[in-house]
Parts: structure tokens; sequence; C-alpha cells
């Protein structure tokens, strides 16, 4: 019955490699955009044993992008959803899911026997320490992250010297997660992001509200099934063993509006501001930390400003093209 399913993979693949898709194990941390869309790829690819952790339920928001969200769907729970797609897909899939969010020790624990992780959870915090946690398990480990019309897919393969994930982004390392937590959910980091409106073409307001922490991130449904495409292509070639994978710290980087898809190193521009910034933001001696940090927030208020009144014109310039277009 399983060759009946995924034979037409077998004009890519040898039996024997299907055979090792069937075989492996793929542990999804996180089930929303990215998580759902690569177990229900990988499902289709022939994986047949799943671990799929995610504490939350569907909401109206998810519609928009979340693979397994419909209208009859909306109040349950993500895993849940998920892994009876993965069983409609394959009968004789093994499927194992928690309904909690796993602490990282215990985590440590369940994965050992598991072979790749999806880090996929909302919390970007908990998604870094999780995949540095896989490298030291030596699993293979995914991160995907689509933003509007932008994203990126890395790839953590298994390693005796793991690379921490946030000092790859230029974040300083060795911190607990609690410390990382705070860190990347400051406005003073979130303004470092501001390639979210340049390549990811976000509104100027909702970029505003996103950095207060009154809105969410904003998200497509193209970006995020590209990207979750992406990153199962990553693991299905890991699996076989027969192509490169984009690894850490180059990444699968997509730009939709500028037309572009490639593999290219993690910016190093992005990872210096970061690391730099964030310690002349921390320099106490005479209250220098907190001055900088004041000037470097109006300074990126004006940038906004900018980006806002390009935003206006592009907005007029749209409107005027469709008003032709209909003549």
């Amino acid at each position: 019955m399983y060759l009946a399913l995924f034979e037409r993979n077998l004009g890519v693949f040898s039996q024997r490699e299907q055979e090792h898709l069937r075989e492996a194990k793929v542990a999804i941390v996180g089930l929303g955009g990215i998580g759902g869309t690569v177990s229900i790829v990988l499902a289709r690819s022939g994986v047949s044993n799943f671990l799929l952790v995610d504490p939350e339920r569907y909401d109206p928001p998810d519609t928009n992008r979340q693979v397994g969200c419909f209208s009859d769907t909306i109040g349950q729970y993500k895993a849940d959803v998920i892994g009876r797609e993965i069983l409609r897909i394959n009968p004789a899939a093994r499927v194992e899911i928690h309904r909690e969010r796993l602490p990282l020790e215990k985590t440590r624990h369940i994965l050992k026997d598991w072979d790749i992780v999806v880090a996929e959870a909302d919390d970007l915090a908990y998604s870094s320490k999780l995949l540095y946690l896989a490298q030291e398990l030596r699993k293979l480990s995914i991160s995907a992250m689509p933003s509007g019309f932008v994203g990126y897919v890395m790839c953590f393969p298994p390693s005796s010297n793991p690379i921490q994930p946030e000092t790859l982004f230029g974040l300083p390392g060795n911190l607990s997660y609690e410390e990382l937590h705070t860190l990347v959910e400051s406005p003073e980091n979130k303004c470092g992001r501001r390639w979210y409106i340049k390549q990811g073409k976000w509104r100027v307001d909702w970029f505003r509200g996103w950095r207060d922490g009154e809105k969410g991130l904003t998200q497509i449904c193209p970006s995020v099934w590209i990207c979750a495409c992406l990153a199962a292509t990553e693991i299905i070639k890991f699996l076989v063993g027969r192509w490169k994978i984009a690894q850490a710290p180059h990444m699968w980087h997509i730009m939709l509006a500028d037309n572009r898809i490639k593999v290219e190193p993690f910016k190093l521009t992005t990872r210096l501001f970061n690391r730099w910034a964030l310690r002349a933001f921390s320099i106490r001696t005479l209250d220098i930390g907190r001055q900088w940090r004041s000037i470097a927030l109006r300074m990126f208020e004006r940038e906004l400003s900018k980006a806002e009144a390009d935003e206006r014109r592009m907005d007029e310039e749209a409107e005027r093209k469709l008003r032709e277009r209909c003549k």
C-alpha cells in the first residue's frame, strides 16, 4: 500500500531512498503556518513518523495562511488537526501528539529519539534555544521565518561544535531563555528589523504597532507556504543524502516582491548592526547606553516617517494604475 501511495516519487528517488523517507522520524515543534505545512508536505512525500507539538488552537486570523485552519476547525487543537490530516494521507503513519508547550529540558529528553527537528514555535527565543539543543543532540534542525513578502529558510546540521542561532543573528550568546526572550521582544531589537518594511513590504503603521507589542507578525500565505516547501525540501535532501543543503550561515532568501529566491549568506551587516547596537545600548557608564538608545529610537522614527511618505506615494501610483486599467 505504501508504494502505491508514493509511487510517483520513484521517478526521482530510488526505492531504498524512499524507504529512508518512510523510516525517518521528524519532530515538529509549532504547527502554525510553517510547521503545519511542512508536516503535510512531508507526509505527502512519504515520511511516516511524526512528533507534533503545539499547545494552541486555531483562531480566525490563522485562516489566511495555516494549512489546517478552516471554518470547521477553528477552536480545535492544531496538533490534533494536523495529525488527522497526516493519517488521511497515510493511514499507516505513526503520529505522536503533545498539546502543551514543553519545557526545554523535557524537550531534550523527548527529541533524543527523533532524527529531524523543525523549530517553529511562535516564541523566537524558544525556537532559537530549540535549534541549538537539536544540534547538541546531533539532529538536523530547520528554521524558517516568513514576514510579509520576504522570508528565509536555514538548516543547522548535526554538529559537535553547534552554532548558536542568536549569535548568527548578531544577538548575544549564552543568554538564558528568559534573557533572550526579553531581548528579542524589546523595541530596540525590533527596530533592527527594518528589512520587514524594505523587503517584506510591511505597512509602516503595522510595523509601529508590532514594535510596540500591539499587533502580530504580518504574514501572507504565498511567503509562508513557499518557505515551508523549501524547508521540507531541505529535510528530504538531507534524508536521502544526495544533494547539498542550505546550511547556516547560508540560507534560502525569499524576496517575492523583487522576483528573487536564492541561497546566500545571512547578511553580515545585519549581524554587525545588531551586535554593536545592543552592546552600545547596554553601556551603563555615565548613562551613555540610555542616551544612545534614545537617540537611535529617534533616528529610526525619522526613518519610519520617510518610509511612510514613500508608502503614500506608492499607494497613489498604484491607485492611478488601477484606474487606468479599469478604463
